[in-house]
């Protein structure tokens, strides 16, 4: 992660306390079962508690950070911070209770813990973010409008080799290419916002309607294979066992099928809701492409690379410029980026990979694609 980006997370994190007044809260929640402790058969303290509780149950669940996108919450699992904010934190503000619903005394001890740690992270983050103002060091926070897709490549995907890294990411420019004549009709050059050398993150800027047709094959593909990793796991099991590759196949083959008969049918729904041009001819040539591309997403999310789509939604005055007009367009699109983004998340996955779709017409290609 580059410093820039770690800036604009450090702010959306503030942002987040700031906007449910998680921290001021849990002092209140702290403070009334302090009070409840002391005094236990004072009912209005009993009362405070239950509305302090209320209160939290409301704002996090509205928490911004609960839409974070699936690299930002790998960050805040790296900071420390995934379970102080959001629904994470309501968890296990809850948990506490349930927990010690007849030892508050209990209770109270780890409710302080719980906003020490808040407070002092929160502090940190403060530091961290008038240092960076300090040194001239900007955010990189997305314009209004503004869509960015992110892709996370596992260096020993590409052996940690450049020469692979460099092929990879031209083949992530043919994939995404296919959904940008998709949506537009044009193939233009996209460009690059940033990269990350620790975890080989690339970001790149793309149009909201692209990025929306990304963020739908995307969502999609993975909540398939979401179903499969029962699969990969029992794959794995049993080759530990001793069970033998040709014993093994019938399962492979299942999981390519269940995924390919998907992807088919995923085809079928980009094409009606994006190609919108009277080329037949065009629309199978391109029928083909987006079913290499998609088996090409659908093959690396097997080897544990992630896609990431962040957009920074319009405001209120840009969403109601008038029906038919550009601004209407990027907003219904944007809204299309949020609501497919909620399904991507990083998949912890256990045994090797085990799709062997084609991604070109090159059946050597695809071998020696394989032996990666």
């Amino acid at each position: 992660m580059n410093v820039e980006r770690l800036h604009a997370i450090a702010i959306a994190i503030i942002d987040d306390i700031s906007s449910t007044k998680a921290e001021s809260t849990l002092q209140q929640l702290v403070k009334a079962l302090q009070n409840q402790v002391s005094q236990p058969q004072a009912p209005q303290f009993q009362q405070q508690v239950s509305q302090h509780l209320t209160t939290l149950a409301t704002t996090l669940k509205d928490a911004p950070s609960n839409s974070f996108s699936p690299a930002w919450k790998e960050t805040l699992k790296e900071l420390g911070l995934h379970d102080l904010l959001g629904n994470n934190l309501l968890i296990r503000i809850q948990e506490i209770f349930q927990r010690n619903q007849i030892t508050p005394t209990v209770a109270l001890e780890e409710l302080q813990t719980l906003n020490k740690q808040l407070t002092t992270r929160k502090a940190s983050l403060e530091q961290i973010i008038s240092s960076f103002r300090n040194l001239g060091i900007g955010a990189e926070e997305l314009e209004p409008g503004q869509c960015e897709v992110g892709v996370l490549i596992p260096r020993l995907a590409i052996n940690n080799k450049l020469n692979e890294f460099a092929s990879d990411l031209n083949e992530l420019n043919r994939i995404f290419g296919a959904f940008s004549e998709l949506t537009t009709g044009t193939r233009p050059d996209f460009d690059i916002r940033s990269i990350s050398s620790s975890d080989l993150n690339v970001f790149l800027t793309m149009l909201p309607v692209v990025a929306a047709g990304i963020a739908v094959a995307v969502e999609r593909i993975v909540g398939i294979y979401k179903q499969l990793l029962d699969i990969r796991k029992l794959h794995g099991e049993l080759k530990n066992r001793g069970v033998t590759t040709k014993e093994l196949q019938g399962v492979l083959n299942h999981a390519n099928n269940r995924m390919k008969d998907e992807i088919e049918q995923l085809i079928t729904e980009l094409l009606d809701k994006y190609y919108d041009k009277k080329d037949e001819g065009r629309r199978h040539e391109l029928t083909t492409e987006l079913r290499f591309s998609l088996n090409k997403i659908a093959k690396r999310i097997d080897k544990g690379y992630s896609v990431e789509i962040r957009v920074q939604p319009l405001p209120q005055e840009e969403k109601a410029a008038k029906k038919g007009g550009r601004a209407s367009e990027d907003a219904e699109h944007i809204q299309v980026i949020l609501a497919a983004s909620k399904g991507l998340e990083f998949l912890r996955l256990e045994g090797e990979p085990i799709l062997t779709l084609p991604e070109s017409q090159n059946n050597a290609e695809d071998k020696k694609e394989r032996k990666i």
